[in-house]
């Protein structure tokens, strides 16, 4: 099946999955941005528990001018003032809101992804769990999803790449594998005994 243009075009379902697809990484990121901005003034802002400001200091000192390229984050040119802080919030919730929409969803994701790498790099131990390097992980295969889309019209006119399926596919496998090995490599007897679920 081929669009005006002569290209070929997406069978119906196969459109309709990346949409949905691209939709739920929009939906996840705006509640990750969104249940951060509350929270962010607490833990990494001026006066937060664990200041971003501090960690940037501790790791120039330790790393010297290796510092930006060991720990990558905007925050090394950009304050990280609370309202600097809460912008990158902000600017991450109005990302995933363009994303649900349809537009240029590749710059979208590629935002969000670099927004949310830099806040999870000056976050410390609150942002180092297992689904923040989830979802930048998954950020990178989404990247390639939305390849070459633009607008909401194209969705049905551009072929995803071969890349981003096989992206996602890893990603999922390494995330089963390793989460089930940790829990047997554990040492629990609940877990060896295959008592758990």
């Amino acid at each position: 099946m081929q669009d005006s243009s002569g290209r070929d075009a997406l069978p119906d379902a196969r459109w309709r999955v990346r949409r949905w697809m691209l939709r739920g990484f929009a939906a996840t990121h705006a509640i990750a941005f969104g249940s951060l901005l509350v929270q962010l003034r607490g833990l990494i802002g001026d006066h937060g528990i664990q200041p971003a400001e501090l960690t940037l200091v501790a790791w120039r000192s330790h790393f010297g001018s290796a510092a930006p390229w060991l720990l990558p984050t905007l925050f090394w040119w950009l304050s990280t003032s609370d309202a600097m802080l809460i912008l990158a919030c902000a600017a991450g919730i109005a990302l995933a809101v363009l994303l649900w929409i349809g537009i240029a969803p590749s710059l979208a994701l590629f935002g969000l992804w670099l927004l949310y790498l830099s806040l999870c790099c000056v976050g410390g131990v609150f942002l180092s769990y297992q689904w923040d390097a989830l979802l930048l992980e998954a950020g990178v295969g989404a990247i390639w999803l939305a390849a070459g889309q633009w607008r909401p019209r194209d969705a049905s006119r551009v072929r995803v790449p071969a890349l981003a399926f096989w992206l996602l596919r890893l990603l999922l496998l390494r995330l089963m594998w390793c989460s089930g090995f940790e829990k047997l490599a554990s040492g629990d007897p609940t877990w060896r005994g295959l008592e758990a679920l």
